[in-house]
């Protein structure tokens, strides 16, 4: 996917859309990138951890400080976040094969640097420093590249993490370990406070515009490995890949061999990650698009659509022209874009759950933005691009304090019957999810992440029962045509006939 964010060129070949806050020279005083550089550099200086790593794991309150703070600004699934691929192809690779390690090949010697490997982490030893001396060259040999063990970083506030491996002064996987599971302090959050320690040093300082320094974290304990990715868009993203627990017994050989395709992994994405940050020393991508996706499709033979992207969308599904946020309570990732092959204006959507036939079938009939790609990327969620609509949400027209027109009701009562017979609940109809173009005096539906088949598919378990729904919607409930029927019924409450 090409992302011209930043291209000098781009605002001279077309003039945005009315409303976006885009003006015609990119880098002026009224353009979004100069809030968006001044926004990123707020959120990055405010990244370093206030204490060391190891006080910070040593510390229940330090802890709930960096992940549940005033401020948060890492996320490792608690309580939200980003995956970490959707931002890198080279952690999406490293995904992909961790996901499917039989197809990982692996060689004799790959399988011996596997045994060397097991044979020392199985054993007992007396302290975290004996542990580490024992299993550093076996981790070098498996990985395939001279890690830096025990280095003290005098440039990032003297941190000292187990093992740092580098490209051309990037980081590209950290290591920190424990000489028994349980004890001291968790070493892969000890690897995700080293992490945010180095990136947010003033050295990185020119480069963070020009990339979101991915990064594979591992923690080590006894026997036991976990590998996460990270990536700083803004806020620090982490996903946890794998657990591995390294046994022999009656199952050894099998044991081994997947270890080695664990480290042939790694292996792989330490060369990866070497080629992105030999492109990043050279600042050839344009500038602050590593703030936005760069996803791999879960089908190799799909190619995705070319966009550029422009604007990040509020959860609202307003445009803004500052980081938004991917952590707590957010279930989606929205921006704007453009099609590179007609130019014209897009949403890009990330989202877990989609209904591209329900969007289909809408947008055949005009009651939905023209669908370009609905399909799954590396890391778990669907990625949608659809047309961009030039209307205004219901919500939007009830916080204006303007009429909704009858026509509305009309037009989605028409959209529900044609779901209906098709046995689809949209489930959702709320303000936020319809929109009115004015210039067309048409209603639009918008947000295909809940619709099923009426009493077969289920509510999200995250449906919030505060809001308005039927006395039958509950988080995980069965849905049904009923509850679309009691939603319209409030919807023509809301209309006025004259508007």
């Amino acid at each position: 996917m090409s992302e011209g964010l930043g291209d000098p060129q781009f605002f001279q070949r077309k003039k945005l859309r009315k409303g976006t806050h885009f003006v015609d020279t990119p880098y002026s005083r009224q353009s979004p990138f100069s809030f968006l550089h001044l926004d990123l550099r707020k959120h990055i200086d405010s990244l370093c951890p206030a204490y060391s790593p190891s006080e910070t794991i040593g510390s229940i309150t330090k802890i709930r400080e960096l992940l549940e703070g005033v401020n948060t600004r890492v996320y490792l699934g608690r309580p939200g976040g980003a995956p970490a691929a959707i931002f890198n192809p080279a952690l999406a690779a490293l995904q992909r094969r961790l996901d499917h390690l039989d197809q990982v090949q692996v060689t004799c010697q790959d399988v011996t640097h596997a045994t060397d490997y097991l044979n020392l982490a199985m054993k007992i030893y007396d302290n975290e420093t004996a542990r580490e001396s024992a299993i550093q060259e076996s981790v070098d040999a498996a990985v395939g590249l001279d890690g830096g063990w025990n280095v003290e970083l005098n440039w990032a506030d003297d941190i000292e993490p187990d093992c740092c491996w580098w490209h051309e002064g990037f980081l590209i996987m950290v290591l920190e370990l424990k000489n028994v599971v349980g004890l001291d302090g968790n070493p892969l959050l000890q690897a995700i406070v080293d992490y945010g320690k180095i990136i947010s040093q003033e050295k990185y300082r020119h480069f963070q515009e020009f990339c979101n320094f991915p990064t594979v974290l591992v923690g080590v304990a006894e026997n036991r490995i976990d590998i996460s990715i990270a990536v700083c868009v803004g806020e620090i993203h982490v996903t946890k890949l794998l657990t591995l627990d390294v046994t022999a017994g009656f199952f050894a050989s099998d044991n081994i061999v997947r270890l080695a395709r664990v480290f042939k992994a790694l292996s792989c994405c330490q060369k990866d990650l070497a080629l992105y940050y030999g492109e990043v020393r050279q600042k050839t991508t344009p500038p602050l698009s590593s703030l936005f996706p760069k996803p791999t499709p879960v089908d190799p033979s799909i190619v995705l659509p070319a966009l550029t992207y422009k604007q990040f969308l509020t959860q609202a599904g307003q445009p803004t022209s500052v980081l938004v946020g991917l952590g707590d309570k957010r279930h989606t990732a929205m921006y704007i874009a453009a099609l590179d092959s007609t130019e014209n204006d897009v949403i890009v959507k990330f989202t877990a759950r989609y209904n591209e036939k329900a969007h289909r079938i809408l947008a055949s009939a005009g009651f939905a933005p023209k669908l370009h790609f609905c399909g799954r990327v590396v890391g778990g969620l669907y990625m949608v691009v659809m047309d961009r609509v030039d209307g205004k949400s219901l919500w939007q027209l009830q916080i204006d304090e303007k009429p909704i027109p009858a026509v509305v009701s009309e037009h989605v009562r028409q959209a529900v019957c044609l779901l209906h017979e098709q046995n689809i609940v949209f489930g959702d109809l709320r303000a936020p999810n319809i929109l009115y173009e004015v210039s067309k005096s048409c209603a639009v539906i918008v947000d295909f992440d809940w619709p099923g088949m009426h009493q077969v598919d289920r509510y999200p378990a995250t449906l919030n029962p505060a809001n308005n729904w039927p006395e039958d919607v509950v988080p995980y409930g069965l849905m049904l045509k009923s509850h679309d029927l009691w939603q319209l019924e409030r919807l023509e409450g809301l209309c006025k006939p004259d508007a």
